[in-house]
């Protein structure tokens, strides 16, 4: 069964991908756990894998160099498949879903402009629209909510949309002990907190993560996270309830004004998100 769920998937995406000039590679794992398919362009690859034993299917993108990609990977998607429980259905899903990724103007746009961009620059594609969206994965009713949202706003509200719908249906998820569900949020919120930019990592940690405070719901939690994300929450436990005191002001430089601007930018940010 997985090997033709793997099929499904790939079709989708090489559909999607073939339209922007990508070219599927004949590759083989690293291993017998490994199933994985290759897609190349001319600044960016993209690459499905499924691993058999945590029954992980993946999608991931790298940057293209002039000897292929350069395999520093960033995942961009990942969902739960179980060959015993899942089928076509599920496949046919997560095909949808890579496709959809990869055909975003987000990622199109991206991947024009990937030769310009610096090597391990800070700067991510993944915002919180894009975190938000990764979640209709454990939550479907977010679809309905995220259209309203867009369509009522000129600019996604990132810190009050969680606040508002994606926090009541992680407590929720956490009070039933829903085992499954329970490790598909832990999988999403680990990937997409090593791949989302900044505001969305803030999101993560200090809105969601920090909303949780029964102890034995945060082990549940923990147990299927990644250490990245565990250490970041542990660091953003400290401003569970507070308010970021903005510095005392001092005769500065130009630059040096320059430079406390956007840390009082941050600043700022830290306090929307704790209130």
């Amino acid at each position: 069964m997985i090997n033709k769920a793997f099929d499904i998937v790939n079709r989708k995406v090489e559909a999607t991908l073939s339209e922007q000039g990508y070219v599927r590679k004949n590759v083989t794992g690293t291993d017998s756990n490994e199933l994985v398919t290759l897609y190349t362009g001319e600044s960016t690859a993209y690459s499905v894998l499924y691993y058999k034993d945590k029954k992980h299917m993946v999608m991931r993108s790298c940057s293209m160099t002039e000897d292929g990609p350069d395999n520093e990977w960033k995942t961009i998607g990942t969902w739960i498949f179980d060959p015993s429980t899942d089928g076509e259905r599920e496949a046919e899903s997560i095909g949808n879903d890579f496709a959809e990724n990869v055909s975003s103007p987000l990622f199109v746009q991206a991947s024009k402009v990937q030769k310009k961009k610096k090597k391990n620059s800070d700067d991510g594609s993944g915002d919180p629209l894009f975190f938000s969206k990764r979640l209709v994965a454990v939550f479907p009713e977010l679809k309905d909510e995220i259209k309203a949202e867009e369509d009522g706003y000129e600019q996604f509200r990132g810190v009050l949309f969680a606040r508002e719908f994606i926090v009541p249906k992680i407590d929720r998820l956490l009070r039933e002990n829903k085992k499954s569900d329970i490790d598909k949020l832990a999988d999403i919120l680990s990937a997409q907190y090593g791949y989302c930019d900044l505001d969305t990592r803030s999101i993560i940690t200090i809105v969601i993560l920090n909303s949780i405070t029964n102890e034995d719901q945060k082990e549940t939690l923990r147990e299927n996270m990644s250490s990245e994300l565990i250490k970041a929450w542990k660091a953003a436990e400290k401003y569970r309830g507070k308010k970021v005191k903005p510095a005392k002001k001092k005769k500065q430089s130009f630059m040096q004004r320059m430079a406390d601007q956007s840390i009082e930018n941050r600043k700022a940010y830290m306090n929307q998100l704790n209130q």
